[in-house]
Formats: structure tokens, sequence, C-alpha cells
């Protein structure tokens, strides 16, 4: 029931009924007809034969039943010319459904798997498009739900539902057709309760439809909480929280069941109803019948022809009830995942955008009165008034303790958040003003943590510059001081390397992801703690590399240690959001502030 509330008075008032109903009514049809227009229409010729082979299998149906006559007469008038004729017309009859029958299956599987696979197809573009926020904000889990159950459901609801409701529809008519020529009379007479079962249709639809979006909700969360477990499996034996997490996971298991049991009862209710309102009908009926033969109003083939005829079309009516239960399963997760689809990222590129040519200009980076937090009722800010001038071709460093927002400025550097005021400028191009993909193909970036992808090493090297050969992908390798280890690898460089790269070590999977930067080949490189996991041997490889690579490229780089940065050009000191210092290794050792503080912490550590 939906709710809301008077503006002029403040009362809460409360939606009829009816005009819930009506609602629901709208947005289902609105859901059905988006669903026919973006992905059924588009194959149309398969809909088409699919719905040509449904009215032939609904017309073979019909012609047994118009056998029923010349049955009864053969039996009653002994005719020993329709001996041969009728089982030879039944067999054929018979045939000819069965290859019908085939066809339209077929047919109408394999137009489902399309939709589903079109409609995965447009989730993730829209999903993988999104802004960073809503990406961090919602679960993976909910995704993959998205992607698997509810897409299952949508394939379930045009296979099993509107292709169903069109073949026993068509099928209904022409049962009906029979009825009417035999008697009319008795074909309203078996009509009367028709509105009775579509109105328990609707009813037992609607609440199916409630119980199955909550069955999708609990999905998602479940899958939610099985992806975490899974991605914490370390901490989870570390801490032994092997008990914890299965408790975890059947709570929630325990709550979607509650709802796919009332899903499953509400389904299940559906035949059951059918079958006893048609109970009613067929009671009535041959009671009237029966009526109309005792008084000699109608024939005996007549009769048996009517009543074969009506006992066919049970079937139809009982598979009608079912559809409706499907398709309100299917169309609960159309709207799951039309709303995905329908998600625009708000960080796009502006109406004239240019492009940034960074190889051309140099690489100058500018922040000025730069504010910036991540939502818009979080009370401080992460970057308040932050000014920041980075020559182009310079080393500058970011230091500073944790939070102090050095990993938030490479994200508003690469536009992954827009920022609250103030302005970001490369070149004197505020990145605003230019397109994302351009100001992204400016840039490299190295974090702390590598992210690979299960494939191959040449392939995740690759991922820097698409398109780049072999020999140019071996020297980025080199260059990485990665090459020696790679060619160690059973398959060399062609190794697949396990999810999140889990086949490699801490340090060869960062000399991996340093090896992408490379060959990236950007003029600005963001550098975050990039060699942290490596040991002290690898470390003064790749520093090497990166000295190399960093010549006459505009760095940034983000450190904790702080040996790391003592030859930037500059190096800026960062605390709560807010520039505190800045200058050479030994100014700010001079001045005897927080970065000599930090610096001698971090000599302590290291002694």
């Amino acid at each position: 029931m939906t709710t809301g509330v008077d503006v002029t008075s403040g009362a809460r008032t409360v939606a009829p009924p009816a005009q819930t109903q009506n609602k629901q009514d709208a947005q289902t049809s609105k859901i059905m007809a988006r669903l026919l227009r973006d992905y059924v229409r588009p194959h149309w010729s398969t809909l088409a034969m699919a719905m040509l082979l449904m009215a032939l299998t609904a017309g073979t149906t019909t012609a047994l039943a118009s056998l029923l006559d010349p049955i009864t007469a053969m039996f009653t008038r002994k005719d020993p010319h329709m001996l041969l004729l009728i089982p030879a017309a039944a067999f054929g009859i018979l045939c000819l459904r069965a290859a019908s029958m085939y066809g339209q299956q077929t047919m109408i599987d394999s137009l489902g798997e399309r939709v589903v696979a079109e409609a995965q197809r447009d989730m993730f573009a829209s999903l993988v498009h999104d802004d960073l926020a809503r990406l961090n904000a919602v679960h993976s889990g909910q995704f993959v739900s998205n992607f698997l159950y509810d897409a299952t459901q949508l394939r379930d609801a045009i296979t099993r539902g509107v292709a169903a409701a069109v073949l026993e529809t068509l099928t209904l008519i022409g049962l009906a057709s029979i009825m009417v020529l035999k008697d009319w009379k008795l074909t309203i007479f078996a009509l009367i309760v028709a509105p009775l079962v579509a109105w328990a249709m609707g009813r037992i639809g609607g609440s199916l439809r409630r119980a199955s979006a909550r069955s999708m909700e609990e999905t998602a969360t479940l899958t939610t909480a099985l992806t975490e477990a899974l991605d914490g499996r370390r901490i989870v034996k570390a801490y032994g929280l092997e008990d914890h997490v299965s408790e975890r996971i059947g709570a929630q298991l325990g709550s979607r069941l509650r709802f796919l049991l009332k899903a499953v009862r509400r389904r299940a209710a559906a035949m059951p109803v059918a079958d006893v309102f048609m109970g009613i009908v067929v009671a009535l009926t041959l009671y009237y019948a029966g009526y109309q033969a005792i008084h000699g109003e109608i024939e005996i083939n007549q009769l048996m022809a009517f009543v074969g005829s009506m006992v066919l079309a049970l079937q139809p009516v009982r598979n009608l009830s079912q559809v409706s239960a499907i398709t309100s399963s299917g169309l609960a997760a159309a709207q799951r995942v039309f709303d995905l689809v329908d998600s625009k990222p708000a960080i796009v590129d502006r109406p004239g955008a240019a492009a940034l040519d960074v190889r051309a200009t140099g690489g100058a980076v500018t922040l000025r009165d730069v504010g910036f937090r991540y939502t818009a009722d979080t009370e401080a800010a992460v970057v308040k008034d932050l000014s920041l001038d980075i020559a182009a071709g310079s080393k500058v460093a970011l230091v500073g303790p944790s939070g102090a927002g050095k990993t938030t400025i490479f994200g508003l550097l690469l536009r992954f958040y827009e920022i609250d005021n103030g302005a970001v400028a490369i070149d004197g191009h505020d990145i605003r003003d230019v397109t994302l993909h351009s100001l992204r193909g400016a840039i490299a970036l190295v974090t702390q943590d590598a992210i690979l992808f299960d494939e191959s090493v040449a392939d995740n090297i690759a991922l820097g510059r698409p398109g780049a050969s072999r020999a140019e992908i071996e020297a980025a390798a080199k260059n990485a001081a990665a090459d020696e280890f790679i060619r160690n690898l059973p398959q060399g460089y062609d190794t697949r390397i396990g999810e999140g790269g889990l086949k490699l070590s801490g340090g060869q999977r960062q000399r991996v992801a340093i090896a992408r930067a490379m060959l990236r080949d950007a003029p600005i490189l963001l550098l975050d703690e990039a060699t942290s996991a490596l040991d002290t041997e690898s470390e003064r490889q790749v520093q090497d590399a990166l000295t190399r690579l960093m010549k006459g490229r505009t760095t940034i780089v983000i450190a904790h240690r702080l040996s790391t940065v003592q030859d930037a050009d500059r190096i800026y000191v960062l605390d709560k959001g807010r520039v505190v210092e800045s200058g050479t290794h030994a100014e700010l050792l001079a001045k005897g502030g927080l970065y000599a503080r930090l610096y001698q912490h971090d000599l302590t550590d290291g002694a």
C-alpha cells in the first residue's frame, strides 16, 4: 500500500487500494511494453516464426477436438469408411503437432537466451560507465545478483510466460470456436465464470510479484555476503571466523528462504484455484448439457464434441493460470534490470569538451582552492581550499598522515569524482572542459594494491596500451624488472595469473602493474606507494626503472616511506585536507615541522 503526505496539513494519507492497483497495473504495462520494444522487437522474425508455429500447434489441438464428432458418429453409426480415415488423420495431426511444438520451443528458447544476453550486455555497459562513487556505494554482490538471478527470471518471463500466453490463448480460441459451433448456449454458460478466474489470477499475480521482488532483494544481499566471505577468506582463516561467516550466511539463507517459500505458495496456488473455478464450470455445464440431452435438445455426437473440447480447454486455462505467476516474477526482475540499465553517470563530458593533448603541452598540473567531500551529508570535507602547482616534467611528492587526502587528490585528478569548489587544471585547461577519454589517456596510475585480472601476464601488461606489440610488452616488463621472473613462469608471458594475480607474489604483481604503466607511456604519472610491496633488491631495480620512466614526465608520488621521495623537486605536506608545508626535503627538515616529525618517525620505524 502506498502512502503520501498532505503538504497543506501535514497529515499522512493512504492511497486507496484501487488507486494502488491501478498504479501497479500501469507500471506492469510499462515494463512489459519496454521489454517487448527494446529486447524482443529486434528479433521479430524469430518471434513471428515462433508465433506461426504456435498457431499451428493450437490448430492441431483444435483439429483433434474436431475429430470427436466423427469418432462418436463412427461408433454410433458403425460406418466402415471412417475406420482407416480417422486413425490416419489423428496420427497425422499428432505428428504435425510434435514438429510444430519442437520448432516453436526451440525458437522461443533461443529468443529468451538472446534477450538475456543483450540485457546483461546493457547492464554491464551501464555499470562500467557509471561513476566510481556509485560503484563504491553498491556492493559488487548486488550487481552479480542482477546479472545472474534477475536475468534468469527475465528469460523465464519470455520463454515460459509470454510464449505460453500466446500458445494457450490461440488454443483456447480454437477450442472455443468448436464449442460455439456445437452449442453456443452451452459455450456462453461455460464462460460465465471466466471473469472470476481472471480476478483470482490477478490477485495471486500481484502478491507473487511483491514476494518475488523481496526474494530478489534477499538474493542480492546473500550474494553480497558470499562475495565478502570469499574475498576475505585469508582473514576468515587467520582469525578462525569460519563459524561466524557460516552463521551469517545461514541467516541470509533463512531470510531469503522465507520470501522464496512465500512465492512458491503463491505460484502453487495459481493452478489449484483455477481448477476449483474450472470444476464449477464443468459441473454446471455437464448438468445443463445433460438436461439438454434428456429433453432431446442436443445430439450425442454434438455433446461429446462439446464436452471433449471443453475438457481439452481445461489444460490451456490451467497453463494460463501459471503464466500470470511466471510473468509476475519476470516483470519484477525486469524492473531491477531496467533500473540498472537506466542508471546514468553524473560525471560526463560537457557539451563541446575538447581533447586534451598533454604530449604537446607538457603536463603541468594545478589545483586551485579545491574543496571536496565524498557525500553531501558528510560533515567534514576531505579536501579543503587546497592549492598545488606542479610544473611540467617535475617530480612532486604528497606526504602526510593517513586521512590527509593524498589518494583523494589522485581521484580528483582523474576526475573519478567532481570537486565541490575550486578548479583542477592540466596545462591551463580545466579538466571539466576536456573529454574524459583524453584526460585519463594522459595519465598512468600505479596503486599500492596492484589490480590484475585472471588473464595472461602479457594481457595484463597490454592493458596499459591495447594493441601494443609483444616486443613492446616485453620491453616494458624489462624496464619494470619483471622480465626475468615472467620468463620463469610455466608458460612465460602466456601464463594465466589467477584471480587478482594470486598466482604471483606481492612484489611480482606490483612489477607487472608497473610494467603496464610503463607501456602506457603517459605524460603524467601517478604513483601511489608503487614500490611498497617490493623486497629491497626488487625495489632498487624498480626505482631505477621508475627513474628512467619519470624523466621528462610530470610525476606525482604518494609516499609513506619518506626516504623514497627525498629527490622530489617539491614535497607537499598534507594534513586534514590542507597543505600545511611545502618545499624540498632539506627545506622541510630545516623547518622542523610536521614533515620533520614524520621523517624522524620513518627513520625510527626503519631502525
